[in-house]
């Protein structure tokens, strides 16, 4: 049975939804921060976890300020919350935007966390090309600023490999969109974690990346993860958006990782 939940955390309600029984596990979505769009694959490993999908500050039914720019030190605040609510330590994962909210709360995690599973995060500094991509993201938030979001969508997935536009799952709401555009990418992609710390932080942590997405940036950054940290590496069999469209996949290479560590 899943159930609907919310706390209140630094002026917003954080909506989650609950299902399942074992071992605790909360999925963090990535740009948009809709947690629907792990609907599927909550379902599909509920059998064996406790599985939290949540709607990210500003974003579906949570509250904020939405004139604010994403924060990842205050995202990472929200989830600490939510596994405190919960009242037990927690697995971890996080896709792309959600990966680095994921890798923020690993700098300071204070045993809330077990197993943390990171699925290509968009931390570009990590990447000897940061730059280049980097830019590539300005000229993607000035297409939107000019020519609206869906202009802005097409260029993000532009880069995106072995994505069929727009991806199958859930239709996004465009307002989770458009904050993704004008409030969230811009900080998103320029976060670098602290991985000397998320090191020795006592975290069993496992760096992922679809097959399908080969070398894209978005990839390359949980191959230089592991490389630097030594932590585990799992190669997904989709792509950046499996969880739209092949979630009984997706959620066993979830499932996988959480395995190896």
């Amino acid at each position: 049975m899943k159930t609907s939940n919310f706390i209140s955390n630094e002026d917003a309600e954080i909506h989650y939804d609950k299902s399942g029984s074992g071992p605790l596990l909360v999925m963090i979505a990535g740009g948009g921060g809709d947690g629907a769009r792990y609907a599927s694959v909550a379902e599909a490993l509920s059998d064996r976890y406790t599985v939290i999908t949540y709607d990210r500050r500003c974003c579906g039914r949570s509250t904020g300020d939405r004139t604010q720019p994403f924060d990842a030190a205050q995202q990472a605040r929200d989830l600490s919350a939510i596994i405190r609510n919960e009242g037990a330590s927690a697995h971890v994962f996080g896709n792309s935007g959600g990966a680095v909210v994921a890798l923020k709360l690993a700098e300071n995690a204070s045993g809330l966390v077990e197993k943390m599973i990171i699925h290509e995060p968009p931390a570009l500094p990590l990447l000897e090309d940061g730059a280049k991509w980097i830019a590539e993201t300005k000229k993607i938030e000035a297409t939107y600023r000019d020519k609206g979001l869906m202009p802005a969508m097409m260029q993000f997935l532009s880069h995106m490999k072995g994505v069929k536009a727009p991806p199958a799952g859930p239709r996004p709401d465009p307002r989770n969109l458009e904050f993704f555009l004008s409030r969230e990418i811009h900080n998103i992609c320029r976060f670098e974690p602290d991985l000397e710390v998320i090191s020795n932080s006592g975290i069993k942590l496992v760096a992922c990346a679809g097959k399908a997405s080969e070398d894209a940036y978005y990839a390359r950054t949980s191959r230089v993860i592991a490389e630097r940290t030594g932590c585990a590496y799992h190669e997904f069999q989709g792509h950046h958006f499996s969880a739209g469209d092949k979630p009984d996949q997706y959620a066993a290479d979830i499932a996988t990782a959480i395995g190896m560590v």
